[in-house]
């Protein structure tokens, strides 16, 4: 009888051990060192991504904000075919509710008025709890940039019939229509609408959200209401350039604003915002001083900030340089 002996394979014999301690160590750190890496990517580009939003929607905010300043600004002074506003009259009494000052609206004379670091003067329209302290208050006068028809008029708001050198002001009783009894003698003549817009800092954006916004007053209906802007704006400050020697150019920039006896004199203003981005970032701290104007602005957070500024040129106003 023939025993036959069978001898197993190397191989064989191996696959049979299974996987040891040893290799199922080797493979777990490894996949610890994988997964740390890829961890770390994560957080590298989510961290990345949230500084490039914060400084994309700074930016476009700072932007924005002084944007909307300068082509108001630019406007200023401007009452449609009217370059002697000394002509132009209230042919009926105009009353606008909440009102911020006296004639806040129709001051024709002064394209513009300005409040230094305090809402004094403006408590009417805007009160203390929405004023950011120690940040300017501008309001800027001037009509609609294009002419109107009798259809375009809507009631309450303040129009202008104006010619080369008369201008009659009116508020409308109805929609659609001239009030009657509104006229000039003198062609060619057109009609605009009456605009004031007074901007400020509120600090907040909703009640109780401690978003500082820049924010104007205008009219809304035959009343003076509050129209927020862009958020995320902490400071804003207004600085004069006023020709002194009446040559056309600029001698001297005033940081806490042109006063009744040389606002005649003022040619220039410079636009200066503070924008914040919207959240905080992990790992940053801010602990820049900023200044603005005749303020200066110290912070020690987590935010970043961008100041924003412009100097725009007045070109519609009568008394420049008289």
């Amino acid at each position: 009888m023939n025993i036959r002996h069978v001898t197993a394979s190397p191989g064989l014999a191996f696959a049979a051990q299974g996987t040891g301690l040893t290799e199922l160590m080797i493979a777990l750190v490894i996949g610890l060192v994988l997964s740390g890496a890829a961890i770390t990517i994560y957080i590298n580009n989510k961290h990345a991504y949230q500084v490039q939003d914060n400084t994309a929607r700074l930016q476009e905010n700072g932007r924005f904000a002084l944007h909307l300043l300068r082509e108001d600004i630019r406007l200023a002074g401007y009452w449609g075919l009217n370059t002697t506003p000394e002509t132009i009259s209230n042919i009926e009494a105009i009353a606008l509710a909440n009102e911020c000052t006296t004639d806040w609206a129709t001051d024709y004379t002064n394209p513009l008025s300005f409040v230094n670091n305090t809402n004094a003067g403006y408590r009417s329209c805007i009160p203390d709890a929405d004023y950011k302290s120690n940040t300017d208050i501008l309001t800027i006068r001037h009509s609609s940039s294009e002419p109107l028809i009798n259809g375009d008029i809507a009631k309450d708001n303040i129009y202008l019939l104006t010619s080369l050198t008369e201008g009659a002001a009116f508020q409308a009783e109805a929609a659609s229509a001239i009030d009657p009894g509104v006229s000039i003698s003198e062609s060619p003549k057109s009609l605009y609408l009456v605009l004031a817009h007074t901007y400020y800092i509120r600090p907040f954006s909703q009640s109780g959200d401690d978003i500082s916004t820049l924010v104007r007053e205008k009219i809304i209906g035959g009343a003076v209401a509050a129209e927020p802007l862009v958020e995320y704006i902490e400071d804003f400050q207004i600085t004069f350039g006023l020709d002194t020697d009446r040559d056309g150019s600029v001698d001297l920039y005033d940081k806490e604003g042109a006063f009744a006896g040389d606002i005649g004199t003022v040619v220039s203003i410079m636009v200066e915002v503070l924008a914040r981005s919207p959240t905080a970032e992990a790992g940053y701290t801010n602990t820049r001083t900023y200044e603005l104007g005749d303020q200066i602005y110290t912070v020690n957070d987590g935010f970043r900030r961008q100041v924003f500024r412009n100097t725009v040129f007045l070109r519609n106003w009568a008394g420049m340089g008289k």
